[in-house]
């Protein structure tokens, strides 16, 4: 997946480690206000993208802080707020694909679970 984020052109986007689309993906929701939304949506466009100006971490240990770190380099850049939340909401569309359904958990129990040898 690419997107376009303004003054950095077109960004390559990749899916981080499980445990970060987890972390992002669950963070999501529908009545965070803004602030929350735009921090959110900066966290997703950094470690998804794949460009040596974003900041990077594998694994969000401060969510505040890097965050804000993010936030501050796109908005520094002169990325529009806009941007940041359609860009960022592509990226967490993009980690939420990489987490396994609740029809591929299932699936994955029975493949794992020991066969009655008894029958």
């Amino acid at each position: 997946m690419e997107i376009n984020i303004e003054t950095f052109g077109t960004v390559k986007c990749t899916k981080p480690a499980l445990s970060t689309c987890f972390d992002l993906v669950s963070m999501w929701s529908d009545d965070q206000t803004r602030a929350s939304m735009g921090r959110l949506c900066a966290m997703a466009i950094c470690v998804c993208g794949d460009d040596s100006r974003l900041p990077k971490t594998r694994h969000i240990v401060n969510i505040a802080d890097y965050g804000s770190k993010c936030l501050d380099t796109l908005l520094g850049a002169g990325v529009p707020v806009n941007q940041i939340l359609e860009s960022g909401m592509q990226c967490i569309g993009l980690m939420a694909s990489a987490l396994p359904s609740a029809i591929e958990v299932k699936d994955t129990e029975n493949f794992i679970e020991p066969q009655n040898l008894d029958s």
